[in-house]
């Protein structure tokens, strides 16, 4: 179940004037799932590599590339599980954006490296990264700045906790510190 977030915003001194094509996606690390089913049944591929790993990547590839900037959730920046392919790069090259930076929360020995990512056919100012608070770490949140300082286009991607609580707390954190 892949989540996606879609929005369109004018921002003069980014895209001289012009819309730019921002998209969120949850990539779920390439295992498309399409039933609530499947995480159970192929909860496996959370761990190890499986043959629709590539063909999957390569249909988000397509899906993404009419965005100018796309933050991806639930990526993995090369390990066992993707076959030691870092998916913003792969995506990136794939999909025609030449600018990609990931963000690792957690990393379990080389078996998974959870990662948030963004992809852009713009050029950032500035990309920064936190750690949340949490009880269980390994979630985060990517601060991408671009355009003027004075009218600056600010990206926050993140992908928080399941507990009201613990998200409560990551929000707090990120209207503090971000």
């Amino acid at each position: 179940m892949n989540n996606i977030l879609t929005l369109e915003k004018t921002t003069p001194n980014l895209a001289g004037g012009k819309r730019i094509r921002l998209l969120s996606y949850n990539i779920q690390v390439g295992i498309g799932s399409v039933s609530y089913r499947h995480y159970v049944t192929e909860a496996w591929k959370h761990v190890l590599p499986h043959a629709q790993l590539y063909e999957n990547m390569h249909k988000i590839a397509r899906a993404i590339r009419g965005f100018d900037i796309v933050a991806l959730q639930e990526m993995d920046a090369g390990s066992v599980r993707s076959s030691f392919i870092n998916q913003a790069e792969y995506l990136a090259q794939h999909a025609g954006f030449p600018f990609w930076y990931h963000q690792t929360n957690r990393k379990i020995a080389n078996l998974a490296r959870h990662s948030n990512g963004v992809l852009s056919k713009f050029k950032p100012n500035e990309v920064s990264d936190y750690k949340l608070p949490g009880f269980i770490p390994g979630r985060g949140v990517m601060v991408v700045r671009y355009g003027h300082p004075n009218n600056p286009l600010i990206l926050l991607i993140v992908h928080l906790s399941l507990s009201k609580r613990a998200r409560h707390r990551q929000l707090e954190f990120i209207n503090h510190s971000c």
